[in-house]
């Protein structure tokens, strides 16, 4: 067999193609910060969640001298993000390994030599950009995939590899597409390249499929304490306020505050049963613009107590067993716009004490029905009474209640908020009997 120098080049560059453009495969987006790492704050936006990846596939290349159109094997290892709101993805980690193989090689019509690949592999030097629409849709222009590798001529009886070795960069010159379905636990990617070599054009087709090692969990907020019942699935309890300036707001449900347990409801998709790859929940809170510090670590954290006056903010970041994490937010001012809950006394009947009716300053029975009524208010453990009113007017220690009707009495309280809650009642003057 004749030394092929430059063809030897040539035909390992050609096979090098499978690992390097495995490297322009997908792209997608990844949540979050590693755990030691402190999340974003609400203002900032949320990162990407961390996709890891694994397959198999095949390339097959034909071109000057090489090489029928066999289909190399490979697999390849991957980490990519996906921005959900955008639909931009980048693969930050791509490994591809070209499983051993001789390739046959023609540098004369009559001649043919084979060249020994061995521990072939490539890996992309810069995060690949590409796009994915709504239903996982792979898209990786022209010129968006950079990789690098590296296969020696031999490989040792130890698994070592040696006897020289031949690197080559790559670009791909066509786009790649692919499906990326994480919920399906599937993910394909087709590409057409052409490549020239010391002179010679390569055509190269790579078809490759794979499935999810690590899908990023799912962070779901939540809350629980009084009043909060609508929460007991997870979710930020702030409701939009649309005073001015509008701002999400929590109502008060302690005379300090809100008090509640932070909640995790969050979930992974990895794993036999509801959440068996998470590892951590972790709670961070800042008030106004500060930053935000961690505040613990569990599933159930609390009760902690949020004040009145200051925006809070608030995020989970949950991590899986691998580093991927995921976070939710949720930001809001405890406000009370809760009116007290006003018990007015039951109707009665009182003696005149006055011609024509009775007065409070006249009727110890009148007085003391007038200020039997009562409130009760979360934010504020002693409402204030207001004074009563009588056809609509305040009831004052002369106001006059005519004899031989029975009136209707509005009951009125008013916590410090300025919320005012109302009851009414009624009360009959009886007149003396002839």
């Amino acid at each position: 067999m004749k030394k092929l120098s430059r063809h030897q080049a040539a035909a390992i560059s050609a096979a090098l193609l499978f690992w390097l453009l495995l490297v322009a495969l997908p792209a997608r987006r990844v949540i979050s910060s590693p755990p030691a790492m402190p999340p974003p704050s609400a203002a900032s936006g949320t990162p990407a969640p961390l996709y890891r990846a694994r397959g198999s596939g095949t390339l097959a290349v034909d071109g000057a001298g090489c090489c029928d159109g066999f289909a190399f094997p490979g697999t390849f290892e991957m980490d990519y993000e996906l921005d959900e709101a955008t639909g931009r993805v980048s693969i930050t980690r791509l490994n591809t390994a070209l499983a051993d193989v001789d390739i046959a090689f023609h540098f004369l019509i009559f001649e043919t030599g084979r060249v020994q690949v061995r521990c072939g592999a490539a890996r992309n030097a810069s995060p690949i950009e590409g796009s994915a629409d709504a239903s996982g849709n792979l898209t990786v222009a022209p010129g968006a995939a950079m990789l690098s590798g590296e296969a020696f001529k031999q490989r040792e009886a130890g698994g070592e590899c040696g006897g020289g070795s031949s690197s080559i960069t790559l670009t791909n010159n066509a786009p790649l597409t692919g499906l990326l379905d994480p919920a399906s636990n599937r993910l394909s990617i087709v590409g057409a390249f052409t490549t020239v070599t010391e002179g010679h054009t390569y055509n190269v087709r790579l078809d490759m499929s794979g499935e999810y090692v690590n899908r990023p969990p799912v962070a779901v907020f939540g809350a629980e304490g009084p009043g909060l019942g609508a929460f007991a699935q997870g979710g930020c309890p702030a409701v939009w306020n649309s005073g001015n300036p509008p701002e999400p707001t929590v109502e008060a449900n302690d005379p300090a505050g809100l008090k509640m347990y932070l909640r995790s409801f969050s979930h992974d998709p990895d794993g036999a049963w509801r959440g068996a790859d998470l590892l951590l929940d972790q709670w961070y809170h800042g008030r106004d613009s500060e930053p935000e510090k961690f505040v613990g670590e569990s599933r159930r954290l609390g009760p902690l107590l949020f004040e009145f006056g200051p925006v809070h903010h608030l995020t989970l970041e949950t991590t899986d067993r691998l580093g991927a994490t995921a976070v939710s937010v949720c930001g809001f001012r405890v406000t009370d716009t809760t009116a007290p809950a006003v018990t007015a006394p039951a109707p009665a009947e009182v003696g005149a004490s006055v011609k024509g009716g009775a007065t409070p300053s006249t009727s110890d029975v009148l007085r003391k029905w007038l200020a039997r009524a009562s409130a009760f208010d979360v934010a504020d453990l002693r409402p204030s009474p207001l004074p009563p009113l009588l056809d609509g007017k305040e009831v004052t220690d002369d106001t006059l209640f005519p004899a031989g009707v029975w009136l209707k009495v509005t009951f009125r309280f008013a916590d410090k908020s300025g919320n005012v809650g109302s009851s009414a009642s009624s009360v009959r003057v009886n007149a003396p009997k002839k």
